[in-house]
């Protein structure tokens, strides 16, 4: 079942998707499953991708449904931009160093809102990494479980993902590509990111991930 949240509620609640993704320490490679090698190997040829994304937010303690879709950018190795289109547009940009995230006016009588924050304060690395194909988190700091047809299992060191306890993703064995991304979370939200038209980009310009306000909207620097 699908419940309309307020246009607020749903923005602030985006922001605190990828407030959840906290960085996975860095250390040693380990042996990743052969698919994954491939993928990652094809990945790493390139700057970024570009996708239309699905996303579904399964939301326990409520028992409602987010849904929402929009395009997504990432830039190998910290950059992304992340542009909600329905059910209410907002922006999400992360230059590596500063993160945005832009509430545009509900209509021309209202002031948009842009939050800016310090990357380090929003922490992204285990999700970006996982839609951009880096799967080397270092030594016992992800399990790997292979579950066949292109299926994997992973499970984040407790306390090096925020909230997240498991990821599992769906790669394409065709394309060698990353078709979809679902979260458990240890609210017992369910998280699941569907990635359509899906491109590996040899270049993207750096001015996708950068944020510029205009007159008409209101800055609240955290």
């Amino acid at each position: 079942m699908f419940l309309a949240w307020s246009r607020s509620s749903f923005s602030e609640f985006c922001l605190k998707i990828l407030i959840w993704f906290a960085p996975v320490p860095a250390g040693a490679a380990v042996q990743l499953p052969p698919l994954l090698g491939e993928v990652q190997a094809q990945y790493q040829k390139v700057a970024g991708i570009e996708a239309r994304f699905s996303q579904e937010t399964d939301v326990k303690a409520t028992r409602q449904v987010k849904k929402a879709k929009g395009r997504i950018w990432i830039k190998r190795p910290n950059k992304l931009r992340w542009e909600t289109l329905e059910p209410d547009p907002n922006i999400l940009v992360s230059d590596g160093q500063t993160f945005w995230f832009y509430t545009p006016p509900f209509d021309p009588t209202e002031r948009g809102q842009v939050i800016i924050k310090k990357t380090a304060q929003v922490q992204t690395r285990f999700l970006n990494s996982l839609l951009s194909g880096s799967f080397d988190f270092g030594n016992g700091a992800v399990s790997i479980e292979d579950r066949m047809r292109g299926r994997f299992l992973l499970r984040p060191k407790t306390g090096t993902a925020g909230d997240v306890q498991s990821a599992e993703i769906q790669i394409d064995p065709i394309k060698r590509t990353i078709h979809q991304v679902e979260l458990i979370h240890s609210s017992g939200n369910r998280t699941s990111i569907k990635l359509e038209e899906l491109k590996l980009v040899g270049k993207i310009e750096d001015k996708w991930f950068r944020f510029v306000p205009d007159k008409n909207t209101d800055k609240i620097v955290e």
